[in-house]
């Protein structure tokens, strides 16, 4: 047997975040259904937003973040390569100052020995 019901509803009759109580039963056998409770709704815990609107809102949590961490790296690399150039363009004497301290282990291997 097939039903088919149509209807429209007004804003006071829907409800957001209920659930209609369960009025079917299986009873020897035989489904039963309990009209006494085919009216009655219970609450569920259920977002004060829609799926999309919580999507959206994640989405834009996220967004100034990737932006944030992408410019910090982006200033991070081209600090280091200024660094890099300035290095290059001193003296020797900033050159040693950066071989001894990529040689700090060298440097306290050797004290130890003697």
């Amino acid at each position: 047997m097939t039903c088919q019901a149509r209807s429209s509803y007004v804003s006071s009759e829907i409800k957001w975040g209920y659930r209609f109580m369960p009025v079917l039963t299986l009873e020897d056998g035989f489904y039963e259904v309990d009209y006494n409770s085919f009216h009655e709704i219970y609450e569920t815990n259920t977002p004060a937003c829609s799926a999309k609107e919580l999507a959206d809102m994640a989405a834009r949590a996220r967004l100034p973040l990737t932006w944030s961490l992408a410019s910090k790296l982006s200033q991070q690399g081209l600090a280091e390569s200024e660094q890099e150039g300035q290095d290059s363009k001193a003296g020797p004497e900033s050159q040693d100052k950066a071989a001894e301290r990529n040689g700090e282990i060298a440097n306290l291997e050797s004290e130890s020995k003697v």
